[in-house]
């Protein structure tokens, strides 16, 4: 590549003399067309205009403050976009206008070094992979950010060709597709994909089953941190005594039963990555303050320490509980709540995004025929099954339903009978006390909990004494209950 003004110096060194490619600066104010070398394509903004060769290769080509300088027209073949309707506009606005899911144009400027990402062209539904590369003036700044494109090879080497749906907007290894048909989803996602570029907290909330993992994992993939772990946490599985040894870590014989090397936690498991707390609610009030200072300052005290530990980690919360409620009762900390929720992300339930269930289900019913190698059909009387019912364990429940209807269903024809059926199934089991059709007014319905419950604490346990201090009421409060509903 060709450079005035000696700029040649500051590009690496696979692009100077001799390269493939050529490029030019010229000061002129005005957009030209070279008729005298056909297929060549000049463009200019600010004052400077580039002039650039075909390629295979794509090329995209910004100034230092994120405006289109042009195109090649081997860009316009991979990604179906034309440089007159790019030049001049800022990467931003053409984000923002979903012309693109995120700009490495944008992540160049801000970290200063050549960035390599997967790109979806939101406008035209190609996939490609982008590497941005800086160009630095005589002081050091950002002159140019010089962008390669290439086709987005999947696992087995070959290249994507064609449009990628709409809905197909994140690909993830050990997830898969990300599905987002509604206009909810794809603002959930975008909003998620934007919040990766920062390293700012994010806390994720939303009903049991509707996605906060797979949310989480896209802001960790689309992130610079993608290469370094990726941690999960769920607070609800470990013990409240064990949390701050689990999390934190701690030093050789810090208490009876720790380990004799003792143990770095899974803090610094996610070193350099993302650790996502999953139902942070449930983190023991003990341990807030020890996680405020770790989402604070970056630090954390394992146990048996005296002196803190710096550490390079981005933070994604997630939880199903009303967490500002939390607060007011005293169970949550403020402090701790405000520093999680710097970026918010609300996945609402599947029954609210209606658009997303066939897609959904399609794509479950999809993977799970692949992975079993059965060969079936999901008819649309049973598209519509699926479709008016409520879903109150969200994409969760959908998933698991449609890998029953694959393993378990008879024929090649899924049925809206057989849905149905399922479907049914699935309620009658968790239906434990009495079930919302039952026209029972309120006091009846409270006196068939009640009932319940006592039977389940008397099978349970072994003496009314152990059933009383299960159920939390006084043994004689019991057995007048036994006596009324039982004799």
């Amino acid at each position: 590549m060709l450079f005035k003004e000696g700029l040649s110096r500051y590009l690496p060194e696979c692009w100077k003399e001799g390269s493939d490619h050529l490029l030019a600066l010229h000061k002129t104010n005005l957009l030209k067309t070279n008729a005298s070398e056909p297929g060549k394509r000049t463009g200019n903004y600010q004052g400077r205009s580039l002039r650039v060769t075909d390629t295979e290769t794509g090329f995209y080509y910004t100034n230092g403050q994120a405006y289109t300088l042009g195109v090649n027209s081997a860009y316009e073949c991979l990604t179906g976009l034309h440089g007159h309707e790019l030049l001049g506009r800022n990467m931003n606005e053409l984000v923002d206008n979903r012309y693109f899911d995120r700009s490495v144009s944008l992540m160049v400027l801000e970290q200063g070094r050549t960035v390599t990402i997967p790109q979806h062209v939101l406008k035209t539904g190609q996939k490609v992979m982008v590497t941005g590369n800086p160009v630095f003036d005589e002081e050091g700044k950002i002159l140019l950010v010089v962008t390669t494109v290439k086709p987005l090879r999947n696992s087995k080497g070959k290249k994507v060709t064609g449009p990628t749906p709409a809905n197909h907007l994140v690909e993830l290894e050990g997830i898969g597709t990300v599905v987002a048909e509604s206009e909810a989803m794809k603002q959930v996602v975008n909003r998620a994909i934007r919040a990766a570029y920062s390293d700012a907290t994010v806390l994720i909330q939303g009903d049991s089953g509707v996605g906060k993992e797979v949310v989480a994992r896209i802001i960790h993939e689309y992130s610079p941190r993608k290469h370094k772990p990726f941690v999960v946490v769920n607070a609800a599985a470990i013990p409240g005594e064990l949390f701050e040894a689990e999390l934190f870590g701690y030093r050789p014989g810090s208490f009876t039963g720790a380990r004799r090397e003792g143990y770095p936690g899974l803090v610094k498991a996610a070193e350099g990555g993302t650790l996502f707390l999953d139902e942070i609610s449930e983190v023991p009030l003990s341990a807030q303050v020890k996680l405020l200072r770790l989402v604070q300052n970056k630090e954390l005290y394992p146990l048996g320490s005296g002196q803190p530990e710096r550490i390079d980690v981005r933070i994604v919360a997630a939880s199903n509980q009303d967490l500002v409620r939390m607060v007011r009762e005293g169970r949550f900390r403020q402090d701790l709540y405000y520093r999680l929720n710097v970026i918010p992300i609300y996945i609402p339930p599947l029954a609210s995004r209606r658009e997303d269930i066939i897609p959904l289900a399609s794509h479950f019913f999809n993977l799970y025929l692949d992975r079993y190698n059965i060969k079936k059909i999901l008819t649309p009387e049973a598209c519509q099954e699926l479709q008016s019912y409520r879903w109150p364990g969200n994409v969760r429940e959908l998933q698991n339903l449609m890998e029953r209807l694959v393993v378990l269903s008879t024929g090649v024809k899924i049925t809206a009978r057989m849905v149905a059926r399922e479907l049914e199934a699935q309620v009658e089991q968790s239906a434990t006390c009495f079930s919302p059709k039952t026209p029972e007014n309120l006091d009846k319905a409270l006196e068939k909990f009640e009932k319940d419950l006592i039977q389940h604490a008397l099978q349970v346990y072994s003496t009314q004494e152990e059933a009383s201090r299960a159920l939390g009421i006084h043994r004689s409060t019991l057995a007048r209950k036994i006596k009324k509903y039982f004799s």
